[in-house]
């Protein structure tokens, strides 16, 4: 703190008088005593220390450490929320929308002041000033002036956090979220699994009546949302991850990492999705290139898709 006042001073004292060389300022705080020195170089290139005038400086001394200390105090505060922020990276956060500024939302999240960027906002979704909001956080925002954190609606672990707060088994461990994959606005596909036998992962975050299920949906401005049983087994896992379409087969090709599925002709569409949603994020829930065919009788070629 101190060193932080001393050195306020004496940009002060080189602002209001510019002298020669370069200022330190020496504060006793015992005393009060006030020592301003110059430290400059002469024309035979030796270094001297000269002491300069401070009693026309004193009075504008004191309101200058005032406002180091008032500054160096925020500082403090600002970077105590955003190591607190660090914390909690990855929860879910209430807040206040504040403002909507060239795109970008701002919430008062209270202690912090989150941004959420329009690449994390949910396509479509209205957010209005005074009204309450839901978000996670991601990370600090670089900003001098305040505590700003940088905050979602769009990510993954938004979802995740929605879960998580609705559904008591995944809080506990005995059900796992395994893979997430998502067009915020339009559709989500989430795989999960369960650590003890006897656990139904799916009907866990389903709930009873499909309660939790509603839950979630609603924060979401009723994101399709898919959950699909996890299984260690890749050919499983794409078939159930290409829900609500029925497969017949499927073969997996571990060096190209490209799973074929044969799927009734009638299934087709339903199993690609429009514009290829259900295939796409089929493939980014499990992690490989999947090439969908219809089943055909024998001698006959069938139409797929790839993704």
């Amino acid at each position: 703190m101190l060193h932080t006042v001393e050195v306020a001073l004496a940009a002060a004292y080189t602002r209001a008088f510019a002298p020669k060389g370069e200022v330190t300022v020496r504060l006793d705080t015992e005393t009060g005593a006030l020592e301003v020195l110059a430290h400059v170089v002469r024309e035979d290139g030796t270094h001297a220390v000269e002491q300069l005038p401070s009693e026309s400086f004193k009075r504008m001394a004191a309101q200058t450490a005032k406002h180091a200390v008032l500054r160096h105090i925020h500082h403090l505060e600002r970077d105590k929320v955003l190591r607190d922020v660090a914390e909690h990276r990855g929860e879910l956060a209430s807040g206040v929308v504040d403002r909507v500024e060239a795109g970008t939302v701002y919430v008062d999240l209270g202690r912090a002041e989150g941004v959420m960027p329009p690449e994390e906002q949910i396509p479509g979704e209205e957010l209005i000033p005074g009204r309450p909001v839901l978000v996670v956080i991601l990370d600090a925002e670089r900003n001098p002036h305040q505590a700003q954190v940088r905050v979602s609606r769009a990510s993954r672990s938004f979802v995740h956090g929605l879960l998580e707060a609705e559904v008591p088994e995944i809080k506990s461990g005995r059900v796992q979220i395994r893979a997430i994959a998502r067009e915020p606005g339009l559709r989500t596909k989430i795989a999960v699994s369960a650590s003890e036998p006897g656990i139904d992962p799916v009907g866990a975050c389903v709930g009873p009546r499909g309660v939790r299920h509603r839950a979630v949906l609603s924060e979401l401005s009723n994101e399709h949302i898919d959950m699909v049983p996890w299984s260690e087994d890749p050919g499983s896992l794409v078939a159930a991850a290409l829900g609500p379409a029925k497969v017949d087969s499927v073969s997996i090709d571990r060096v190209t990492r490209t799973a074929t599925v044969l799927v009734p002709r009638a299934q087709l569409s339903l199993a690609i999705g429009r514009d290829g949603q259900n295939a796409r994020l089929a493939a980014k829930l499990t992690g490989l290139r999947i090439d969908i065919k219809a089943s055909e009788p024998e001698g006959q070629d069938g139409e797929g898709a790839s993704e």
